[in-house]
């Protein structure tokens, strides 16, 4: 098989999301780490956005989490990150996106917010989004433990890098998941047993230090 190179940093949630699904789809792969803050003029030259993820396999070349992800779903399906029947599939995109524009924006919107009235409008907003999730979205599709049921997707993934990095909203904005969204408390669980997060994941102190200037 041609080989598959993962262009990554280890810090980005958007490039972890693929680097677990080349680990859950058991293929193999080489990890080339870039550093952010000094781009490389050869990653420049192969991500039009300057982004990672960047997903490589001889000529083909593919950046943006959720597009490469499908993309490695489409030409690796031996092992499904996405369902077949139709309208589970139109779900999972419909999450995803959800994911990434009302979660990720909110999720940093909340972090870096200055204002102390502003702070407690977006946490009220969290909160809000935590009970969308756990009721529109993980009750209403399945019985768990996963998004979708029993297996993994490409849903789990698109909001796992985010529910890891949760602590900085515990630790900055003394905000934590609700105690009655229990489908949510028992998928972080499943989640974190995970070995495509086990081998992906930092502790929550690394994250921390990392992100102290941003949520300051």
């Amino acid at each position: 098989m041609t080989a598959i190179e993962l262009i990554t940093s280890n810090v980005c949630p958007f490039a972890q999301r693929t680097h677990m699904a080349l680990i859950e789809k058991g293929l193999e792969f080489t990890v080339r780490e870039v550093d952010l803050a000094n781009k490389p003029a050869w990653f420049e030259e192969i991500s039009p956005t300057s982004k990672v993820p960047v997903v490589k396999i001889a000529d083909e070349i593919v950046w943006e989490s959720a597009i490469a992800n499908e993309f490695l779903e489409d030409k690796f399906p031996n092992v499904p990150l996405l369902p077949d029947d139709p309208w589970l599939r139109a779900q999972a995109r419909i999450w995803i996106d959800y994911c990434n524009t009302r979660w990720v924006e909110d999720f940093y919107a909340l972090l870096e917010a200055k204002d102390a009235e502003r702070r407690k409008d977006l946490g009220d907003r969290v909160r809000q989004d935590l009970r969308h999730m756990e009721t529109k979205g993980m009750a209403a599709l399945s019985s768990g433990p996963f998004w979708l049921g029993s297996s993994v997707s490409l849903v789990d993934l698109a909001f796992w890098p985010f529910f890891e990095r949760f602590p900085l909203l515990s630790h900055y904005r003394q905000l934590t998941i609700p105690e009655d969204c229990r489908r949510l408390h028992r998928w972080c669980d499943e989640m974190a047993a995970r070995p495509s997060v086990r081998q992906t994941m930092h502790e929550a102190s690394w994250y921390i230090e990392r992100y102290r200037s941003r949520a300051a």
